[in-house]
């Protein structure tokens, strides 16, 4: 009987290693979309166990590849393993630096909706009786309102991972700049970069208008299933995130959504680590 045990155990271990490699390893590759080069990665493994797919949207100057090779990504993926979860992880990237607009400069939104998830699920054999969901760090956090909150019905839960959610834009007055980085504490170097990269994407204050995060919750249509939402941000946030952050849960949640804020202690990009496995597994709020 004891060897028998033994051997139950060495196989339970051995099963545990090698699914614990499949959800932190993936096959990466790219994609020519409407002249747009794609790159992407899908993590190892068995759909028919977890259909549930969950989609990353990196922070700026990171790749496709950041949430397998960074530690507090990968961090999530250790927790559901540990719980017995093991979603599908597609990680989409643009480039290092690109915002999901939609205008004259860039329209990755509706490229992302028409051609590069239907391509993407139907690589997976689509998304069956799963869920979708949606995770986005930093500037990929801004990419993950936009996805959810304009393409209405597409995304169940959505985790906001110190997101670049601010009330300045990038046609704000110089006044407004100043005041936001008194207010919030935040580096002076990173919000000018900020400001600067936004105006690459950004047409004009108008066009802001259409893309601000703070503005996005009232526009969803009526009738429409929402998603809920996990918002986590370090409460020393150095592009001053917190604010932002903040204000995005109020106004989501007086609007009917279901979201949730889960400051941490730190800078940026802290986060809590389990609320988040665990608010994708469907197990908090």
């Amino acid at each position: 009987m004891r060897g028998l045990a033994l051997i139950v155990a060495l196989f339970s271990l051995f099963s545990l290693r090698t699914s614990f490699a499949g959800v932190l390893e993936a096959h990466c590759s790219s994609k020519v979309f409407s002249g747009t080069n794609v790159k992407f990665c899908v993590n190892n493994v068995d759909r028919s166990r977890n259909q549930d797919i969950v989609y990353f949207f990196h922070g700026i100057s990171a790749t496709e590849k950041s949430w397998f090779n960074k530690n507090d990504t990968r961090s999530i993926a250790r927790k559901w393993m540990s719980d017995g979860y093991e979603p599908t992880v597609v990680t989409i990237s643009f480039g290092r630096v690109w915002m999901m607009v939609e205008n004259q400069k860039h329209q990755y939104l509706s490229l992302f909706r028409d051609q590069i998830l239907p391509y993407l699920e139907d690589q997976l054999g689509g998304l069956r009786q799963g869920r979708r969901m949606l995770i986005g760090q930093s500037m990929g956090g801004f990419n993950a309102v936009q996805a959810s909150l304009r393409l209405p019905g597409y995304f169940e839960r959505v985790v906001l991972l110190c997101p670049a959610v601010t009330v300045v834009g990038p046609y704000s007055t110089p006044q407004e700049i100043r005041d936001y980085i008194k207010r919030t504490r935040a580096e002076t170097l990173l919000v000018d970069s900020l400001i600067g990269i936004s105006r690459q994407y950004i047409s004009d204050a108008n066009d802001w208008d259409v893309h601000s995060a703070l503005k996005l919750p009232e526009r969803y249509p009526i009738g429409m299933l929402k998603p809920s939402y996990y918002v986590s941000t370090g409460r020393g946030d150095n592009f001053g995130f917190q604010e932002g952050s903040q204000l995005f849960v109020n106004i989501a949640q007086q609007l009917g959504f279901q979201a949730h804020s889960a400051p941490v202690h730190g800078f940026h990009c802290s986060f809590d680590r389990h609320g988040v496995s665990d608010f994708i597994r469907g197990v908090s709020p």
